[in-house]
């Protein structure tokens, strides 16, 4: 499992199996951010029509189950009263119908297709 974990505001940070360039690029950002206190939210985009066959990549739309979780992101998100909320994606359709539900601008990266994958 690879992840980042910030305490105390940037005090101090536990990096873990970060192995690629994107990861460190995502470190490397992390730690390099204004020292302001913020929520930052990463998240998987819904279920696809592919997940639902065992299978990841490729450019496939959400499936039933994928809309439904993207519905309730965007309930979650709307509860936290976020201003000026920044939302990336990827260019792929599930990453952008997942955004898309939360009703705010979102930017697409490239560099965000297929992390992983």
């Amino acid at each position: 499992l690879s992840y980042i974990k910030i305490m105390d505001v940037g005090r101090s940070y536990l990096v873990n199996r970060v192995m690629d360039h994107i990861q460190s690029r995502i470190v490397y950002y992390l730690m390099n951010i204004h020292v302001t206190p913020r929520s930052i939210y990463l998240c998987r985009h819904g279920e696809s029509e592919l997940n639902l066959k065992g299978r990841i990549g490729g450019d496939p739309g959400l499936s039933v189950r994928g809309k439904e979780f993207a519905k309730s992101l965007a309930q979650f998100i709307n509860e936290q009263n976020i201003k000026d909320l920044k939302v990336w994606t990827s260019q792929m359709k599930r990453t952008i119908q997942t955004a898309e539900a939360l009703g705010v601008p979102y930017e697409q990266w490239k560099v965000l297709n297929e992390i992983d994958a």
